[in-house]
């Protein structure tokens, strides 16, 4: 059976139903070639092919019709917010900060890590509104401000109800500061769509070309948010791309959060099961752990081999602390990025400490049975201070 509940297997009867299927299968192809035909500045062909790579992918027997639909309309509608603001976007940067990175594996602290600076520094993040509705709609910024926050919660809400756990795993709402991707994927060369449809070989391809155009789009968008501001972002996908960051961002401070990968490991399997059993139907719960062990591998073995390479200057932080002690955090960070703490009179909100509240037994993902100390021997033994 591909889906459980009643409402889903009735969506997906109805969308696999043959008008409807073909139909589907046609507007997302050309939906999809068409707009990153817009975005492509440079012309380049092999971003077009791996395009049409992806639209085969979706269209495949892997997905369901309602997981094909689905991701269809998530894909279209962030490309369409894309070539938006790549409409709107020709300013001139002038004295720019380069902004704070915080980088580390899914699901090891990163979310925690990135409000903490916020809230402790005079430093600025994106919210959720503002990443994935980036573009101006109106020049009345009040009016144009309330749309687009329509717009994103009309988006987050459809995702609440299709996977309603997903508020327990990773608590999100309008003016929350999130991830990166949440850009990126407007532009279509975001990891989290390897993640979600399980489309290696876009994996392949961002690796081989990078994101130097994508962090360049991010820079002129972050301009016109915060102008010569200090902001603060974070994206575990950030661990694939740390030259990318440094050529765009020369000046930009990198701060990695590190937690036992079987820590991490068994918070993630929840929320890919989830994303896959949505798109793909099925029961996912015994396959998710092999994809996310290589995935963590691959982005580790990476980021640690362009570390050494570039001889990058990062600040190495414990999850453990950020849990038990975050005023060490504070302290060690105001010390080493140069960084007046707020004081209590013009502190921030105090954000709250985020933590899963999804139940879950990771026994059911074969955590205990996998040899992650075994596989992970590289990344555990370099950094063993901070584990």
């Amino acid at each position: 059976m591909k889906y459980t509940r009643l409402d889903l297997r009735l969506f997906n009867f109805i969308l696999s139903s043959p008008p409807f299927a073909q139909i589907n299968k046609q507007k997302f192809s050309h939906n999809i070639l068409r707009k990153i035909h817009s975005l492509n500045f440079e012309r380049n062909k092999d971003i077009e092919i791996i395009t049409s790579k992806y639209v085969d992918h979706i269209n495949s027997d892997l997905f369901t019709p309602l997981g094909r639909r689905l991701h269809s309309i998530l894909v279209s509608e962030s490309l369409s917010e894309g070539v938006r603001l790549k409409s709107s976007l020709n300013i001139k940067v002038e004295n720019f900060k380069s902004p704070i990175f915080v980088i580390g594996l899914p699901r090891s602290g990163t979310t925690n890590l990135h409000n903490l600076i916020i809230n402790s520094f005079d430093t600025y993040g994106l919210r959720y509104w503002e990443l994935s509705s980036p573009a101006n709609l109106f020049s009345d910024m009040y009016l144009d401000e309330k749309i687009r926050r329509f717009k994103s919660k009309l988006g987050f809400y459809l995702y609440r109800y299709l996977i309603p756990s997903i508020q327990s795993m990773h608590k999100v709402d309008m003016d929350t500061y999130e991830e990166c991707w949440h850009f990126q994927k407007n532009y279509f060369l975001c990891y989290n769509y390897v993640i979600q449809s399980k489309f290696l070989e876009l994996e392949d391809f961002l690796i081989s070309n990078g994101s130097k155009n994508i962090f360049n789009i991010y820079k002129d968008y972050l301009y016109t948010k915060h102008g010569n501001k200090q902001t603060a972002l974070k994206c575990p996908d950030h661990l694939m791309f740390l030259p990318d960051i440094l050529e765009v961002f020369p000046q930009s401070k990198i701060i990695w959060v590190h937690r036992n990968p079987k820590d991490s490991i068994s918070s993630y399997c929840p929320m890919i099961e989830s994303a896959w059993n949505l798109f793909l139907g099925g029961d996912n719960k015994k396959k998710v752990l092999p994809f996310i062990a290589n995935l963590y591998k691959r982005m580790l073995k990476k980021a640690m081999a362009d570390r050494d390479k570039e001889n990058l200057n990062i600040i190495d932080i414990s999850f453990n602390d950020l849990i038990k002690n975050r005023q060490k955090v504070v302290d060690n960070l105001s010390s080493k990025l140069d960084f007046p703490i707020i004081s209590k009179k013009g502190k921030k909100k105090k954000p709250s400490f985020f933590k899963n509240k999804f139940k879950y037994n990771p026994d059911e993902y074969g955590v205990s049975k996998y040899d992650i100390h075994g596989e992970f021997d590289f990344y555990l033994k370099q950094y063993s201070n901070y584990l």
